[in-house]
């Protein structure tokens, strides 16, 4: 009897496993994948970003057998995906581009409330919306809004160890701040009202540490506010060998940072972090 519920295990195993090829997924047509709507939508989905740690090549292989989209899944599949070797490449391509973008994230970008009667931030997908301010565009991040309390109330943090690569002004940013994570990663952050001091380019900072003041600065000269709701801009960008600045969606990364928020206690004119990890 042994025997036979063995058999039939290793039965149920072999049918559970599927050889990907490139007459099963389009998308491995290209060898740039990176640079593929399907890589940059980041469909991630509740059951990647409720994890603690991401296996960046399980992602990959995942995604490869799904068309590049967990987003419907409850939880992941128990299959087994077999890469040919001629796919291996793609697969390895694939891997990488997951780790450059997850594998130096630290923290969500807005710390957690001590005080239980200020509003929480909300956010949802928004990632490619149509924006027409400087012309027809694609919307290119997550707007993590402040739900109406005033520019530089919430404070931001920097989601990475990383490097400022570039501050200061932007007509359709406002006061923006971008930093180089270690993995090469370009983590943007926008429409501040104001900066933590300290900072400019070269500066080097670490995941948790204050950036400044979520704000409704931009879409004008210098000093222009009060164009939108307050609110934090989230872009994330790579580099391929293409694009100098290529943007995935931010949304499924910013679900998978929720759970690993900071928390800070909101003082007249300043604000105190506290770091838990």
């Amino acid at each position: 009897m042994k025997l036979l519920i063995l058999c039939l295990l290793v039965l149920y195993n072999a049918a559970l496993i599927r050889t990907l090829d490139t007459a099963s997924v389009s998308l491995l047509d290209t060898p740039n994948i990176l640079e593929t709507d399907s890589f940059r939508a980041m469909r991630l989905g509740p059951a990647v970003s409720s994890r603690d740690w991401i296996d960046c090549e399980e992602l990959a292989t995942l995604m490869l057998g799904h068309e590049m989209d967990l987003s419907r899944l409850k939880r992941l599949p128990g299959i087994s995906l077999r890469i040919g070797p001629a796919n291996r490449g793609v697969l390895f391509r694939l891997a990488d581009g997951y780790r450059t973008v997850l594998s130096d994230l630290k923290c969500f970008p807005v710390p957690e409330l001590f005080d239980p009667s200020v509003p929480e931030i909300t956010y949802e997908d928004s990632w490619k919306d149509e924006r027409s301010y400087g012309g027809e565009r694609n919307h290119e991040g997550c707007d993590v809004m402040g739900d109406n309390l005033p520019s530089g109330f919430y404070p931001v943090v920097s989601m990475t160890d990383g490097t400022v690569e570039k501050i200061g002004w932007l007509e359709k940013g406002g006061y923006r701040i971008g930093i180089r994570s270690p993995s090469g990663a370009y983590f943007y952050y926008a429409h501040l009202s104001r900066y933590a001091g300290g900072l400019c380019e070269g500066t080097d900072v670490h995941a948790g540490e204050l950036l400044g003041f979520m704000g409704d600065s931009g879409y004008g000269p210098e000093h222009t506010t009060g164009k939108f709701p307050v609110h934090l801009h989230v872009g994330i960008y790579l580099k391929t060998a293409h694009c100098e600045e290529l943007s995935v969606n931010p949304y499924w990364i910013l679900r998978y940072l929720e759970k690993k928020r900071t928390r800070a206690r909101y003082l007249p004119e300043t604000v105190v972090l506290f770091r838990g990890f």
